[in-house]
């Protein structure tokens, strides 16, 4: 049986709401900022992405146009000529993996498969600028590290634990 002072002393704890507020806080911030930051991560790789992907876009008509053939534009030249487009670089010219390819059967165009099996990121890198009139495959692959690393547990990501972010443009290079 419980004492009657230890009785009194609960119900004067129970009937107290002085702390109510900070205890509902420490109870709602861990998910709130769980929510605030996965809003962050996705969105910043949402923004390098498309800014990956705009940078392909706009360097791969110098190939296009015959102005990385004019320049004698190699392959170093063309990721330094992405990289420094881009708003986003984090790393980008030690990290970015560019096949530039010509195409001779625009039937049977495939893209390469950057992952392997494993997980690991496999890509060789080629730099063709083809002739005129040649149908030309650009494809860029930016491993990406999370900003905020609160995602460990999803599955798109290289062994390593970074994303692979890509950016294809297919296009014929303009007649001389």
């Amino acid at each position: 049986m419980m004492h009657p002072r230890s009785l009194k002393l609960l119900r004067h704890l129970s009937a107290d709401r002085k702390g109510a507020a900070a205890v509902e806080f420490a109870l709602l911030i861990f998910p709130l900022s769980l929510i605030i930051f996965a809003i962050i991560e996705v969105s910043v790789m949402f923004f390098a992405a498309s800014s990956l992907d705009a940078s392909v876009q706009k360097i791969s008509r110098m190939i296009r146009t015959g102005e990385a053939v004019s320049a004698n534009m190699t392959l170093t030249d063309f990721k330094a000529k992405i990289c420094a487009d881009m708003t986003l670089t984090f790393s980008c010219s030690d990290s970015l993996l560019i096949r530039v390819d010509v195409i001779s059967n625009l039937s049977a165009v495939t893209s390469v498969t950057p992952i392997d099996s494993t997980g690991n990121l496999k890509v060789t890198e080629t730099f063709a600028t083809g002739k005129a009139s040649d149908y030309m495959l650009v494809q860029a692959f930016l491993p990406w590290s999370s900003v905020v690393n609160y995602f460990t547990y999803s599955s798109a990501k290289l062994a390593d634990g970074r994303y692979l972010l890509g950016a294809t443009v297919l296009f014929r290079n303009e007649p001389s």
